[in-house]
């Protein structure tokens, strides 16, 4: 597997190639965090869209590939943001909004409160549950794509497992 630092520096020269795979490795990774601010399936895909447009018009600014997943889903989380701002707009402008006939998946359903947990972890965290669990990545791909110490990359995810643990069997008062 090629390392993210090596793609990116191929997609900054001008590699389309280089940035379709950038996409193909952290397109979940982006869905998934829109959704959580967006919970529309559709409109999750179409922010990832835009942040991934986004991200590869300023490639260039990225001074650390290592940083590249963190950065990127600040970006798609901004982008979530955005479309979710415009969406009330639109909706409160016109208040005979009709519903969707397509909804989103039934995985969203199901995992709505999963999604909405992870999305309390901090970013770097969450980059490496997603990666982990929802990408399926080995903890030796993970840590060559971050460009961190597989020690480090293990710490960090065994962190973020006790939160969610602990998240997940906290008894609302």
């Amino acid at each position: 597997m090629t390392a993210t630092a090596e793609l990116i520096a191929r997609s900054q020269s001008g590699d389309h190639g280089a940035f379709a795979e950038l996409v193909r490795r952290f397109e979940r990774a982006v869905v998934v965090t829109t959704w959580a601010v967006l919970r529309d399936f559709h409109a999750a895909q179409d922010a990832g869209q835009e942040a991934f447009l986004i991200a590869y018009q300023n490639l260039a600014q990225l001074r650390t590939p290592d940083a590249f997943p963190s950065w990127l889903l600040q970006i798609a989380k901004r982008e979530a943001l955005r479309a979710a701002s415009r969406a009330q707009q639109m909706a409160s402008a016109d208040s005979s909004t009709l519903e969707s006939n397509s909804g989103p998946p039934e995985w969203a359903d199901a995992y709505a409160g999963v999604i909405e947990t992870l999305g309390r972890l901090p970013e770097h965290e969450r980059t490496l549950v997603v990666l982990r669990y929802v990408d399926g990545l080995s903890m030796a791909e993970i840590a060559e794509m971050t460009g961190r110490p597989i020690g480090s990359v293990t710490k960090q995810l065994s962190r973020a497992i006790a939160r969610l643990r602990k998240w997940f069997v906290e008894v609302p008062q």
